[in-house]
Parts: C-alpha cells; structure tokens; sequence
C-alpha cells in the first residue's frame, strides 16, 4: 500500500486546542461549584447504626470522582498540548515548503 500523506491546517487545530483547554476549564470549574453541595454534614446521616458506613461510602464517592474528574481534566489539557504542539510542526513545514518552493521559483512574484 503506497504512503499516504496526512494534511491538517494548523489554524483548526489551534482551534481544537482552544476548545480541548475551554472544555477542560468549564469540567473544572463544575466540580469545584458542585464541592459545596457534596459537603454533606454528618448529621444528615442520621444515628443509626448505619450512618457512619453510608457517610463513608458517600466520602468515598466523592473522593472517587475527584479523582475521575481531575484524570478528566488533564487528558483534555494533554490533548491540547498535543494539538499545539502538531500546529506548530504544521506550520513550520509549511513554512519550510514555501521557502524551498521560493528557491527553486526565484522569478515568482513576492506574496
């Protein structure tokens, strides 16, 4: 099978990484407005002898979704830098492409 060549414009996936950072940011900022309503006082548990376990196994889902939402977060965040950083190597082949393009076509017109 012969080689395909893979094209991307740089401009969408800076837009990508925009959206990847955004979208991170807005997950972030939902968990810690949720924090106050997860803050459940022990009272609310009751005195029965079940209380104590339900109110751990509330602390632990809420410790597990922390965990989850903070995985979450820096995927997206990774997933940006990745996207910039494929941009950047777009756009510099670009850029190295035209400057070859240039030498080999002296006569064109400046752009």
């Amino acid at each position: 099978m012969a080689d395909q060549e893979v094209r991307a414009d740089p401009v969408e996936l800076i837009r990508l990484a925009e959206q990847a950072l955004s979208t991170s940011q807005r997950i972030a900022d939902g968990w810690r407005a949720a924090q106050g309503d997860l803050a459940i006082p022990a009272a609310a548990f009751g005195d029965t002898p079940a209380a104590g376990t339900v109110r751990a196994e509330q602390q632990a889902t809420v410790d597990s979704a922390e965990v989850t939402v903070g995985r979450l977060v820096a995927v997206l965040e990774n997933d940006m830098d990745a996207l910039y950083r494929v941009a950047f190597a777009y756009q510099q082949a670009d850029e190295a492409a035209a400057r070859q393009f240039r030498r080999e076509h002296p006569n064109l017109p400046p752009v």
